[in-house]
This record gives structure tokens, sequence and C-alpha cells, in this order.
């Protein structure tokens, strides 16, 4: 062989080498910093961390004030997994980041409403008042649908931007007459004699809550952790739902509600066992309906620009390896 040939096949020969060798590297471990806002929803992950249920995982849960910096600190790289509202996680696609959905928490059957002040008891009351709202998350897509629902125009009333832990403060203080809101901050307005006019019982299957994961940048979670994750937070998941009212005082640790406020937030919220979240997040057809319907209402209010590339969106791989 020429001496050329044979420089080439050396070289040939290296260049396979290493790349088997890095092939054969087990992928780095990364840090799972999971972004919440507080919810009732989410407070299984709390337990877990508090009980040390993540074995030889490094996971870090940050707690933010509202959903919308829960967004932002996905999109800055602060964290790389998230609990969001489904809704959220559309929209979050649509802006050109690749997240999947690997767990659902819940879905709201009345959890989220909207309470007026004491003293306005009807919408037609509401009109020409003052709204408050989390304009950069869920409320907004509600607060469309309320009005959609009732055949309102936005312009019919005052919208206030507030973020969810000014909700009850504010409608003290008379600085709003409404607030699409939710716990721990709807019972408080709750005990001042608020009254609900809107729930998200009125739009059926169009509030979940999930956990969603960031598929690009440089600490995306390796398939292996999150297998071990989903395992891992699923064998206290599976406690707390055979036996909810058991695991009351845990998960009201940080929410801080009465006894018969809290069972009644538990009510509102339906917590999907495994078999029926494969269901629901395994009907390509339904989900396909519903995150239609989110891009409309997206659209329409400006919290997206363009359609969702969302064909990947639902990944069930996890939940399908589980009991």
């Amino acid at each position: 062989m020429p001496q050329t040939g044979r420089k080439f096949l050396r070289f040939l020969l290296c260049g396979l080498s290493c790349l088997l060798l890095i092939s054969c590297q087990p992928q780095q471990q990364v840090q799972l910093r999971i972004g919440t806002n507080l919810w009732p929803g989410y407070e299984p992950l709390y337990i877990a961390r508090d009980r040390q249920l993540f074995q030889d995982l490094d996971v870090q849960l940050i707690e933010y004030r509202a959903a919308g910096q829960v967004i932002n600190g996905l999109r800055k790289g602060s964290i790389n997994m998230a609990a969001v509202t489904l809704d959220e996680a559309v929209r979050i696609a649509a802006s050109g980041i690749p997240v999947e959905v690997i767990w659902l928490f819940n879905m709201s059957d009345g959890a989220d409403q909207l309470l007026a002040r004491s003293g306005i008891d009807s919408i037609e009351a509401l009109k020409g008042k003052k709204i408050g709202v989390e304009t950069n998350a869920l409320g907004a897509y509600l607060l469309h649908r309320f009005f959609s629902l009732h055949q309102l125009q936005a312009s019919e009333f005052q919208i206030i931007g507030l973020d969810l832990a000014a909700h009850a403060q504010a409608m003290a203080n008379a600085e709003i007459d409404a607030v699409m809101t939710f716990e721990p901050e709807k019972s408080k307005m709750l005990r001042q004699g608020a009254k609900a006019l809107f729930t998200s019982r009125e739009v059926p299957g169009e509030v979940m809550d999930v956990l969603i994961v960031r598929k690009d940048g440089p600490d995306v979670p390796t398939e292996a952790q999150l297998q071990q994750f989903i395992r891992q937070y699923h064998q206290l998941f599976s406690q707390i739902e055979a036996d909810l009212p058991a695991w009351y005082d845990a998960l009201n640790k940080r929410m801080k509600l009465s006894p018969a406020e809290l069972a009644q937030t538990y009510r509102e919220l339906q917590i999907p066992s495994v078999a029926i979240q494969r269901t629901i997040l395994g009907n390509k057809t339904r989900l396909a309906e519903v995150i239609k319907g989110y891009e409309t209402v997206l659209l329409q209010i400006g919290m997206i620009d363009k359609p969702c590339a969302c064909s990947a969106l639902i990944n069930t791989k996890y939940l399908d390896t589980l009991p």
C-alpha cells in the first residue's frame, strides 16, 4: 500500500477509535433544577424533597412568586425543568424553546376562580370595574375564556396586571374589584366575603398542570435521570393518591390554609393516577384539539405570534415504564 494510503488508514482508524470511546462514555449527570410557583398540585414535589426521596439525583426545587417568573427562568436557562400549565407549555414551545411534557400533576376542576369583592354579585355588576390578572400566565388565558363564554369584551372592564402574591392585598385595599386567582390567595379573599363569578369548572379539561423538561442547552437531563426521577416521584405520588386526606398536613406546610379550605381545594382538583395520565396524554387526537384551542386564544390575545410546533410536546415514555 502506498505511504499516503497507510497514513490515511491510520488516521481513519484513530478517528473511529475516538468516536467509539466517546460513545461508550456515560452521559454527564446534570442537576435537575425544577421551577415552580406555589400551587396545591405541585406540593408533592416539596414533600419528596423534604423527605429526601430523590436518591442518587441532584434535585433542586426553585420556587418563584409567579408563573410568569417560572417561564422566564426556563427561557434564561436558570432552570431546566418546570411545573407549568399546559397552555404555558404551548406558549414556551411556540417561542422556539424545545420542551416536552413528562408528567401530569392535576386538572383544575374549579380551583382557578374569578373572584369579585363583596357587594359585586353578578357579572353585570362587574362591568366597568377593575379585574386583576397575571397577564403573562394562565390567568390571561382563563380571563379570555371567561369573556368568550359569557359574550363579553375586554374593553368592558379595566384589566390590571397583578402577580399572584398581591391578589388578596390588592382586593383588601380596594385596588381591584375582581381577580382571576387560585390558592393560597383564593381562600384569603373568600374569607373577606369575595364571591366566585367564574371557575375553571366551566372549561373542563382545559386547565392541566404538567412537568416539562427543556431539551436544548448545556445541561439537558439525561433520559436515565428523568426515568429515575419519575420512578422515585411516583413512589410518593402513589401513596398520596391512595389516601389524600392522610397527607393534608404535609401538603399544607407551605400554603397554610385551614383544614376546611385545604379539603375544599383538593376537591377542586382532579389528581390523575398513572393509568389516567397515560389515557389523557396518550390521546393524541384530543390533545391536538386542546392545543389548537390554546393556540387560537393565545394568538388572539397576543401571547404568541405564531402557532406551536407541538407534535413532539408530549412524551409518555417515562410514564409507560411505571406499574
